[in-house]
């Protein structure tokens, strides 16, 4: 059995060996852990970026509120969402695109006033377009336009807006759209007072029969007026669809139509 022997502060064994036998100090504390730094654990993620940390004193310009919406397009604030579209007719079928996004003011009247001028240009030409064409420029306008128009004006932008451009009613496809358009509004009460106006003074009246008239038009042109059967102006007669004989000059329609009591068929000299 072997026994190991101390001496001096010294181990012997029984093969001879020597060794220095040491005691720990009895204030020693143990090693600390290496630092978490040192051996990092392996993770699936990357480290958040240096920015995500908050500033360690408040900023004097405070960051939006993390639900304010920024301009897709140039980053702006603010924007909200708008939903624009255009319309194009092909004869037989027909297109409309839709552009939905949450747009700044500026970029959004870039927008909307491409995409509407383009309806204008092109949404006609076709049986349905023709008729959706205008729906389309009306929602625009009452939409995405007034939506638009209530935000300030954008600040804060990180990239390049996009220009809105002139307004829609004064580019050319609007001018030429709605110039002949206009035309024909204002054409129609103009035939309406010009034929008021050159009708007045040629006495075409409702005739019955009996009444007396007289024809400032040389025949067969007929512009009657009604005058009384004692005044040395009167000329004709008017006579009903009985009375009437191969020498009497037959009245016009307009003449005959809505005649009170017997309309006249005809004329024949007093």
């Amino acid at each position: 059995m072997s026994m190991a022997r101390l001496r001096l502060g010294c181990w012997f064994d029984d093969e001879g060996g020597t060794g220095a036998m040491t005691f720990p100090h009895p204030h020693a504390q143990p090693h600390p852990p290496p630092h978490p730094q040192q051996y990092p654990h392996p993770s699936p993620y990357p480290p958040p970026h240096p920015s995500a940390y908050p500033p360690p004193y408040p900023s004097a310009h405070p960051p939006p509120h993390p639900s304010a919406a920024h301009c897709e397009v140039c980053g702006a604030l603010p924007a909200t969402a708008v939903t624009v579209r255009a319309h194009q007719g092909m004869v037989v079928i027909m297109r409309t695109v839709t552009r939905r996004g949450v747009l700044c003011r500026t970029c959004g009247l870039a927008v909307y006033r491409q995409m509407t001028s383009d309806t204008l240009l092109t949404g006609w030409w076709g049986l349905f377009s023709f008729f959706v064409t205008p729906f389309v420029v009306l929602s625009n306008a009452f939409g995405a336009r007034a939506a638009l128009r209530r935000l300030p004006e954008p600040y804060g932008a990180v990239r390049p807006r996009l220009h809105p451009g002139r307004r829609v009613l004064r580019r050319a496809p609007a001018m030429l759209i709605l110039t002949p358009v206009a035309l024909v509004a204002l054409a129609i009460p103009a035939l309406l007072v010009v034929g008021l106006l050159s009708g007045g003074g040629g006495g075409s009246v409702a005739l019955s029969a009996g009444d007396c008239v007289r024809n400032e038009a040389d025949w067969p042109e007929q512009q009657l007026r009604k005058m009384d059967c004692g005044s040395p102006l009167a000329e004709y007669r008017v006579l009903d669809e009985a009375s009437c004989g191969p020498g009497d000059h037959l009245l016009h329609a307009e003449y005959t139509i809505g005649a009170p009591g017997r309309p006249g068929s005809c004329v024949t000299p007093l």
